[in-house]
């Protein structure tokens, strides 16, 4: 092991197998395939289980217990119930329609009074600094607290170090590597990205002149390996980036796969989706970590929860043009991260593991197996979503069409079929900036949320409000068609993805 330029350098001899020079990202590509199964899951997930529900007459906004709207007047608070000072609350389509003065502002303590002339149902849309621009439609003139998604001013905020506990890593066949990722948060999870779990950086490991680019958030313990001949494998530092100065509850995740049935795979033309259930996680940690300077570092071991406990996931059957993914997900005091990730096959049965006797859910996601891993293609899913009990029964919904903008109205294609003992319950649509970020030889994508819009039940259409925002490059409309079981309630904003067990999901660009 060497190392050139900063960058690390695995040297081993030539082999007899013709190296292909475009087959060199792939290592990249691989572990981020399996971050965008896990973030196109994970956008699903929710716990019905290990949530309180909050019920109430349908269309109304729901808000937390703590929370009583208080008659005669709105209240504007973020997703933890925290008053937002001096919002802007338009009432309607445009100024001054349905009535002058449809345009009100909020106090210091996030509060307005109900106008007398406001008398029917219409679009409910608030703004204020440091939030997403949020709409709900068809809100009657009632009391309401209307809860706003926080926007993150981004900050580059390193964590670096290595993992440890692998114990005795001998010639066995298999690669064994860690990832470090920030758990996720529920209110994350209808806007998870790709990004929140691979970082869009990259290591470069070179092998017999090519170039082979690793996410800078995994780490590779120092391991022997045979490819025709001895490999040694290392690169044990990872380094993990994050937005704000606060305390994050970080996962390191040991995981491990058959180096040689994989590599031979990819170099042979294999997709990620045939090479998925090679994955192997074995166990984790989650740890509490002050991150308040430019750079903190820190070692984590892997191996303080093993992941022992065994679920059985049936698919159900379905066109030969779908592949199923389903994951396991732990629950560590309200926060998530996954601990299996499998790929189904119609009517096939697959075990994931997870930790023995935590809480924590089960997703399956219905996906067409051509889609691309990035564009509005990759959010087109059906999910379901339930608790870790052996007892679930995967019924997807169908897979909506693409949005269409037409003049204003945000055109929609609902599912046309439900499933029985669910309700269509909320339609929320998202419009984010698309920028792209260069990882090594490959492009991602990130997004930054600009409009949030709810409406209860399935909508077939959205007149959305008018305002003067120019866009200007890429943008993307995303819609999520939301079900729960019978007689649940869900509510209207950040924390929409509590109480949902089905999910139905496209988008389109602009």
């Amino acid at each position: 092991m060497s190392k050139l330029n900063g960058k690390s350098v695995l040297q081993k001899k030539t082999r007899t197998r013709k190296s292909s020079q475009k087959n060199s990202p792939k290592t990249w590509q691989m572990f981020s395939f399996l971050a965008a199964s896990l973030v196109a899951l994970l956008t699903a997930a929710c716990s019905p289980g290990l949530q309180n529900k909050t019920t109430g007459p349908d269309g109304q906004i729901l808000t937390s217990a703590s929370i009583v709207p208080v008659e005669g007047k709105i209240l504007i608070t973020d997703g933890a119930g925290t008053p937002v000072p001096d919002a802007t609350v338009m009432i309607g389509l445009r100024e001054n329609v349905p009535f002058p003065g449809n345009v009100l502002k909020a106090d210091a303590l996030g509060v307005l009074d109900i106008p007398a002339t406001w008398t029917d149902a219409q679009p409910v849309t608030v703004e204020a600094a440091g939030f997403v621009r949020t709409t709900w439609m068809s809100q009657a003139p009632t009391a309401l607290v209307l809860s706003l998604r926080k926007k993150v001013q981004p900050q580059r905020l390193e964590l670096q170090g290595k993992t440890t506990g692998y114990k005795n890593l001998t010639k066995d066949g298999w690669a064994d590597v860690g990832v470090v990722f920030p758990a996720l948060r529920r209110d994350q999870l209808a806007s998870l990205q790709m990004t929140d779990i691979i970082s869009p950086e990259v290591d470069v490991l070179t092998i017999m002149g090519q170039t082979i680019e690793i996410p800078t958030n995994i780490s590779i313990p120092k391991q022997d390996e045979r490819y025709y001949f001895t490999i040694t494998l290392e690169k044990p530092v990872f380094r993990t980036y994050l937005k704000e100065s606060r305390t994050w509850k970080m996962v390191a995740t040991h995981a491990r796969f058959p180096f040689e049935e994989v590599v031979d795979d990819l170099r042979a033309g294999k997709s990620f989706f045939d090479v998925l259930n090679y994955f192997e996680f074995k166990s984790a940690s989650v740890e509490d970590i002050s991150i308040s300077t430019p750079s903190t570092k820190k070692d984590m071991t892997v191996t303080k929860t093993k992941f022992d406990a065994l679920l059985d996931v049936a698919a159900p059957k379905f066109a030969a043009k779908y592949t199923m993914l389903a994951v396991s997900v732990a629950d560590d005091g309200g926060l998530l991260y996954p601990t299996d990730v499998k790929k189904l096959s119609s009517g096939e049965t697959r075990r994931l593991v997870a930790p023995k006797g935590a809480p924590g859910l089960l997703v399956g996601a219905l996906r067409d197996t051509a889609a691309p891993e990035s564009g509005p293609g990759a959010d087109a899913l059906s999910a379901v979503i339930a608790p870790n009990n052996q007892t679930t029964r995967f019924e997807f919904l169908e897979i909506p069409g693409n949005p269409k903008i037409s003049t204003g109205l945000l055109v929609l294609s609902p599912p046309k079929s439900s499933v029985a003992s669910v309700t269509p319950t909320v339609t929320y649509a998202t419009l984010n900036k698309i920028d792209k970020l260069t990882a090594g030889k490959a492009q991602i994508e990130s997004k930054s949320p600009l409009w949030d819009v709810y409406s209860s039940g399935w909508s077939a259409s959205m007149e959305l409000p008018e305002f003067s925002t120019k866009l200007t490059g890429p943008h993307r409309w995303e819609v999520l068609f939301g079900g729960a079981p019978n007689g649940t309630k869900v509510q209207l904003g950040p924390n929409l993805i509590d109480g949902l067990t089905h999910i139905s999901k496209s988008a389109t660009n602009l």
